[in-house]
């Protein structure tokens, strides 16, 4: 799990965006993201609107509260041919598994 810094959160019909700083080396897939090196993750929402609006409540109240801070863990997710990241917060955890 990586401390990260959520600094932007955007909820739209078409995307949610995440604006993130890894505040230790984060890896996915491979490639290394160093600490300090700003991120942005785009994501479908949900076809579910209750999953999703559970979503949105979670990384807004996240993005107000430590200063954006949170533990992310991202794993390559082969049985959805994507990235199954992980967001966690005190004692609440988001899993997110997104097809790429």
């Amino acid at each position: 799990m990586t401390l990260c810094q959520l600094i932007a959160f955007d909820n739209s019909p078409e995307r949610v965006l995440l604006d993130i700083i890894p505040l230790e080396t984060l890896v996915i897939d491979g490639s290394v993201i160093p600490r300090g090196m700003p991120l942005s993750m785009s994501f479908l929402p949900s076809d579910d609107p209750v999953e999703h609006s559970e979503m949105v409540a979670l990384f807004d109240r996240w993005t107000d509260k430590d200063d954006g801070l949170l533990g992310l863990d991202v794993a390559t997710a082969s049985e959805i041919g994507g990235f199954r990241y992980v967001f966690t917060h005190e004692n609440e955890q988001l899993v997110l598994d997104v097809r790429t």
